[in-house]
């Protein structure tokens, strides 16, 4: 059964699908674009796609979220195939559903060989319910989570939480597994890439350390999700940044938005020492991008934001030069405000953010949760974690101060 979850009968967004480009952004390298709406939870979003070939290997980075892109996965897949490609490997870019959804397709190929491969450390994020569930239950300790929850998508938690958290508990986890049907993430087929496979690789000054596929580098970047990978072509020249540049971050409470600021730092010199001259990521779309941010009105920090594919080596250096200044604004700003306030909980802070003028944090303030998947409390708690905050309960309420 494919995926079933989110959207309510009729309200598939069928049209807006079909406004996807099959676009070919270098030789035998192919992106499927995706699609991004202003209501997350019904009508999902769906990752690009990428179908890269490396001789006798065909690379699946990612299969998106709606069945739609099945058969455009497919014809893509057949037309290396008769070119004379024998094994098929699918990439997880990391384990959220908008990634996932589709893995399955790659049994529906005729490929002498097929292989899934799967970091390991992603195993606790492709588990989508798990993950979901674990979100919540693991940011208990820094706050109520279910107090900044929107009354309009888990109203029913907010009740339930006055009663008892076991209960809400109960109610999160029925409707995260609801909102999943119908996936199958496959990961029972899954190789696993392991921590002790790694190697380093350098280039210039840069060094990442990951895992070779082909030509491929998988880079392990622990960005927007432990298992995080970024993935460069270096016949190309191409990056391709998966989830790590993207406003949302940090999107849930196991990303890291240290990791984003550091590997912000080392995609730009990477870029700035010529070793990229094309870049994108999971999400990026002119289409989708310059809508979203109409209908929210916020001013995108760079026009790169706001294009398709980065291209030759300024727009890249810019591209991850604007991501790396936009995480490390919206962490200063947190910082600043607990330093000001002297004592504070998480509601207090997120509070106190919406009256900032910095340009990065009004945009992040304008991608208003639940339309879209950016949490000002998440951003806040992973902050305090990440940073070691000091705090202590009092009453119900956990305290922080520096």
């Amino acid at each position: 059964m494919p995926y079933k979850g989110g959207f309510l009968p009729g309200r598939y967004p069928i049209k807006d699908l079909r406004r996807s480009r099959i676009i070919k952004i270098a030789p035998d390298v192919w992106e499927i674009e995706g699609y991004l709406s202003n209501n997350f939870f019904l009508k999902p979003p769906t990752c690009n796609i990428y179908v890269l070939r490396d001789e006798d290997m065909v690379l699946l980075l990612d299969t998106g979220t709606y069945p739609y892109y099945r058969n455009i996965i497919l014809k893509i897949l057949e037309k290396f195939r008769k070119e004379g490609a024998k094994e098929l490997v699918l990439l997880q870019g990391h384990g959220h559903f908008d990634h996932v959804a589709n893995n399955d397709v790659i049994y529906e190929t005729k490929y002498e060989k097929i292989r899934f491969l799967l970091p390991k450390i992603e195993l606790s994020t492709i588990d989508l319910s798990y993950h979901w569930t674990h979100d919540f239950y693991d940011r208990e300790a820094y706050y109520d989570p279910y107090d900044l929850v929107p009354l309009k998508i888990t109203g029913v938690l907010k009740i339930s939480n006055r009663f008892s958290r076991r209960l809400a508990r109960f109610v999160l986890d029925k409707l995260i597994k609801f909102y999943f049907r119908g996936i199958k993430t496959m990961t029972e087929k899954a190789e696993l890439l392991t921590n002790e496979n790694q190697i380093k690789k350098t280039y210039g000054d840069v060094e990442f350390f990951g895992w070779e596929i082909g030509r491929f580098f998988a880079i392990h970047d622990g960005t927007h999700t432990p298992g995080h990978i970024s993935l460069y072509d270096p016949k190309n020249k191409l990056f391709l940044t998966g989830d790590a540049t993207v406003e949302i971050n940090p999107a849930f409470f196991n990303s890291n938005l240290n990791n984003c600021i550091e590997m912000m730092g080392k995609f730009r010199s990477f870029a700035e020492q010529g070793f990229v001259e094309i870049a994108n990521d999971s999400h990026r779309s002119a289409i989708w991008a310059k809508e979203l941010s109409e209908k929210y009105k916020y001013k995108p920090l760079d026009p790169i934001q706001l294009v398709d594919i980065a291209r030759g080596k300024e727009e890249c250096v810019r591209f991850f030069h604007t991501y790396e200044r936009y995480f490390i604004a919206i962490k200063q700003v947190v910082l600043k405000i607990l330093k000001k306030l002297g004592s504070a909980t998480v509601s207090d802070i997120v509070e106190q953010i919406k009256y900032s003028n910095h340009p990065a944090v009004k945009m992040k303030v304008a991608l208003k949760f639940p339309n879209i998947p950016s949490r000002l409390d998440v951003l806040v708690a992973c902050v305090l974690k990440e940073n070691k905050i000091p705090h202590k309960k009092i009453g119900k309420k956990i305290v922080y101060s520096l």
